[in-house]
């Protein structure tokens, strides 16, 4: 008789419980999985409550399998490495003999940090081919919730559900200005208002940042401008002022093109989140992606702690 029920268990579900019975540890797992703790432990609690059975063992000293669960744990293994296989397969019938990758980041990640980052992972992994889009705020998270990306790259924590997030660095939003600008090097918001400003487009978390720095005072935003390069290269024609992500102004500094200064009386900061989605199985090619960007922002200094 076929089986006519739905199946309600996923294989994302499937491969962090695979995660977890192998090293008995939420943590361990979430660090595999390049996910959080918390997105561990609600997966399995999910797959308990579809078998209705425990497929652990919550104890003090730390976890251990249920008779039921090393049941489970020893069948799906032959299951998700041959997932895995069908995987490799099908890429080298699409031409990708390692598998492809698209990327969905907001513009001061994807123009001005990604391009390093992705320049270096092609040279560990050369048969991987990595896609980058390049948008604002709002758009990456849609891109990953409609298949269009695999990954992405956002200063903005998601908040459906079907997002998992890790935070893979953080940097402090500073004060641009034109070379030949005397501005000191600490400067407050009420001077900063003052000036002629250059802004981000409507949709980029940068502005917002700008607008809640700012909120009632009197400021001039001469030109909202798409993207952080754009802003870079007004600030440095001496079109006015703006405040962007340190790495993006990087080149123009190095350059002597623009000049940083940081804010006194406000500590600004954006925090980037690795974002994929809970639904879609992770193949080999992105967990190599992912792995790779964490370990590059670590060696590069690049860190939730700067």
């Amino acid at each position: 008789m076929p089986y006519s029920v739905a199946m309600a268990v996923t294989l994302q579900q499937l491969e962090v419980f695979r995660s977890v019975a192998r090293n008995l540890s939420f943590s361990v797992a979430a660090k595999e999985l390049y996910t959080s703790q918390p997105h561990v432990s609600n997966q399995i609690r999910k797959l308990e409550e579809h078998y209705r059975v425990p497929l652990f063992v919550r104890s003090r000293p730390g976890i251990s399998l249920t008779e039921a669960g090393a049941a489970l744990h020893e069948r799906i293994n032959a299951v998700l490495d041959q997932i895995d296989e069908a995987e490799r397969v099908v890429e080298q019938f699409r031409g990708l003999h390692r598998g492809s990758v698209t990327i969905a980041a907001t513009a001061s990640t994807g123009s001005h940090l990604l391009p390093r980052a992705l320049a270096n992972f092609h040279d560990v992994h050369p048969d991987i081919v990595v896609r980058m889009d390049v948008s604002n705020t709002e758009d990456v998270l849609g891109r990953v919730l409609r298949d269009e990306a695999d990954l992405a790259i956002t200063p903005r924590p998601p908040v459906d559900a079907d997002l998992v997030s890790v935070l893979l660095y953080s940097e402090d939003l500073v004060v641009i200005s034109p070379a030949d600008l005397a501005l000191p090097d600490d400067i407050s918001r009420d001077l900063f208002a003052s000036l002629p400003l250059v802004v981000r487009e409507e949709g980029s978390l940068t502005l917002a940042v700008m607008d809640e720095l700012l909120v009632d005072r009197d400021v001039d935003y001469i030109a909202h401008l798409g993207g952080t390069t754009a802003v870079n290269e007004a600030v440095a024609a001496g079109l006015g002022v703006s405040l962007v992500p340190e790495h993006s102004s990087r080149s123009w500094v190095n350059s002597n093109a623009v000049r940083i200064s940081r804010l006194s009386d406000a500590s600004p900061r954006h925090h980037f989140h690795l974002v994929h989605s809970s639904q879609r199985y992770l193949t080999p090619a992105a967990k190599a992606v992912i792995g790779h960007l964490q370990s590059w922002v670590s060696d590069e200094g690049i860190t939730e702690s700067n």
